[in-house]
């Protein structure tokens, strides 16, 4: 492991460590863990890049597809015909007219060899050969839709942004960085589980999000652009096409000068050039392309697999005057991945830099700290220090190995590990587990409980706790912990769903102020609305239960923050809410009983200009009389969080 290397697993460490000192952070952070919908890279840091294949498996998940890049000239029928050697079609193709080049663009589903949806396309261009990819789509989405792909290239008059829609979506409008909007198409292809969205547009409306609506005409919400481009800072040069459909083009996002690859308009990743003082070769996978920059004096770079796939790459001098080489190309590997020789040389077949197959080892990465243990379904967990817990034989698009770190009182927020085949599969969650711990049990929206099972390996620093969950409609709500002492804890799971299942629940729904409406939604949550529009929710009473089961002396209040409002649920009998962020802002606002009988009192109120929510902020609660009767905060980042706000 090299000095490059060895700094970013110790701030992966560091991070893995840590929360975020926003009050709801982990809230937050469960939230949008990590991006799911459709994988895609906004910008991958080059120091990540520069990590062997496995480790970016942790911070940078790689997701391979497609198969060998010399038939391209083939056609599209053949581009098409090798992404489909490992998968299967899920419902029926759809061609949409592809402003850009005059040519069909080619879209549909298919179902990956380890079980997982895809989304799948073909480009074909008008000057160029045709290109292809299928992206995951992976098994906890958090929007209704989401960007995909764009047309948008240099030169262009005419674009088409394009992606994926949830069934339900019936309605797409393209908003433009001015505010002008473009109606989109809802396609509903046969047999597809999920719809496709098109916008069309003038490639001089700098497109900036989507708006989304229901069958029946209703806002779903909204969906940022900066998913699919990610924010790259100002251009310093022309886009250089290069093999794959892969483009490249120097950016400049602080002080250093950052190569972006970009495919069909999504980025995929980026590399500051002043990284390559470190190491003369710094690469990326993604989809089925392999692609990267190296220092002036590497001419080709080759790469071999397990089992025997090659390939090589020439590089290219770039045309930005920045003294370096690019290279970018389809994988050997097709649908598989792993471990791979990494080899560079100059123009005279000289080696100049190179990487083994075995530097790949996971184990290398986090070694075990006492016994790597067996779960059901060939899952394998182990520690790695005395904190950080591993868990490996994920067959999800984030596959491989993930690790993280915590303290082992602040609740069971587990690793999941998730199996697709045989069908339906199921989910395992896998957590570190107190001492004090008597019991963990799953609470799934249908009712059912399932009792966690301990286990604890020879010499390892702790127990672990391990439950599975069949794939099916029922969807897990929570967890409770019992302790040695009798106290039943309550840790609900946020469910992103929630909003969008609520929106048809237009009866029921409890005013607000600041255009906020709220009501108790399935499974398990509540639902915020700002004016009209899904807000994020907050968690809901477990089964059987009442949100007032969810507060707690220790944390009182649960909140969050829309667009232009905050709010959240406290205590019955407080009459009075009193906020005071983490600058000194304080805003008062009236709390109501919940019209549900679920023994809570209601807030909401604009958020303060300027306001800063993160360590430090307070929220009190007072009755009718003006007397205190609870306060959450302030606190610190190093203040542990036993539940999530």
């Amino acid at each position: 492991m090299n000095e490059l290397e060895e700094r970013l697993r110790a701030a992966f460490d560091a991070r893995a460590q840590t929360f975020e000192a926003r009050p709801d952070a982990w809230a937050r952070m469960r939230e949008r863990r990590p991006w799911r919908g459709l994988w895609r890279r906004p910008a991958v840091h080059a120091l990540v890049a520069a990590l062997p294949v496995a480790l970016l498996a942790v911070l940078v998940p790689v997701v391979l597809g497609g198969g060998r890049g010399g038939d391209v000239a083939a056609g599209a029928d053949a581009v098409h015909e090798r992404l489909m050697r490992d998968r299967t079609v899920a419902g029926e193709e759809v061609a949409v007219a592809n402003p850009t080049e005059g040519r069909p663009l080619r879209l549909w589903f298919a179902t990956a060899k380890a079980g997982y949806p895809e989304v799948c396309f073909v480009v074909e261009r008008a000057d160029l050969d045709p290109y292809g990819g299928c992206s995951p789509i992976t098994d906890e989405v958090i929007t209704e839709g989401w960007f995909v792909g764009s047309t948008l290239r240099d030169g262009a008059e005419t674009a088409m942004d394009w992606g994926v829609a949830l069934p339900g979506v019936g309605g797409v409008t393209g908003v433009a960085a001015d505010g002008e909007k473009f109606s989109g198409t809802v396609l509903r292809p046969e047999g597809a589980p999920y719809r496709l969205w098109t916008v069309t547009y003038p490639a001089r409306h700098a497109m900036a999000k989507i708006e989304l609506a229901d069958d029946q005409g209703r806002a779903l919400g909204e969906e940022s652009r900066e998913r699919l481009t990610g924010r790259l800072g100002a251009a310093t040069g022309a886009s250089l096409d290069l093999p794959a459909g892969v483009t490249a083009r120097p950016y400049r996002p602080g002080e250093d000068t950052e190569v972006a690859w970009t495919r069909h308009g999504a980025n995929l990743m980026s590399a500051p050039v002043k990284a390559l003082e470190q190491q003369p070769v710094i690469l990326g996978m993604e989809e089925n392309v392999i692609m990267g920059i190296a220092r002036a004096d590497v001419a080709r770079v080759t790469f071999a697999f397990p089992g025997g796939a090659s390939d090589a790459f020439a590089t290219r001098p770039d045309p930005w005057g920045l003294g370096v080489t690019l290279f970018a190309g389809e994988n050997p590997m097709g649908a598989r991945h792993g471990g791979s020789e990494v080899v560079a040389f100059d123009a005279r077949g000289a080696v100049l830099w190179r990487r083994d197959a075995t530097s790949d080892a996971r184990d290398d990465a986090f070694p075990a700290t006492g016994e790597v243990m067996t779960l059901p379904g060939g899952l394998r967990t182990w520690f790695s220090g005395t904190s950080t817990i591993c868990l490996s034989g994920d067959a999800s698009p984030e596959g491989g190995v993930k690790c993280q770190g915590g303290a082992r009182d602040a609740g069971p927020h587990p690793l999941k590990a998730i199996t697709y085949l045989p069908a339906p599969g199921s989910s395992t969650h896998v957590g570190v587990a107190d001492e004090s711990w008597e019991s963990v049990r799953a609470l799934l929206s249908d009712g059912r409980r399932l009792d966690a099972v301990f286990l604890r390996g020879k010499d390892t620093p702790a127990r672990i706790w391990h439950v599975t969950i069949p794939n099916g409609d029922a969807v897990l709500v929570g967890f409770t912990v019992k302790t040695k002492n009798g106290r039943l804890d309550r840790y609900p799971e946020r469910n992103v769903s929630c909003g969008r299942k609520a929106v048809g629940a237009e009866t029921g729904r409890q005013s607000l102020p600041a255009g906020m409406t709220a009501v108790v939604a399935e499974p398990s949550c509540l639902a915020f609305f700002e004016h009209g529009k899904p807000s994020p929710s907050l968690p809901g009473p477990l089964p059987g239960e009442k949100l007032s089961d969810l507060l707690t002396a220790d944390r009182p209040v649960r909140w969050s923050t829309g667009a232009t409002a905050w709010y959240g649920y406290g205590p019955a009998g407080t009459a009075r809410v009193e906020l005071r962020t983490s600058n000194g802002l304080t805003v008062t606002m009236d709390a109501v009983a919940d019209q549900w009988d679920q023994g809570v009192t209601l807030f909401a109120a604009p958020i303060p200009k300027g306001a800063e929510f993160s360590a430090g902020m307070s929220i009190t609660g007072y009755d009718a009389a003006g007397v205190k009767l609870w306060q959450d905060g302030p606190r610190t980042p190093a203040t542990p969080r036993s539940t999530p706000s």
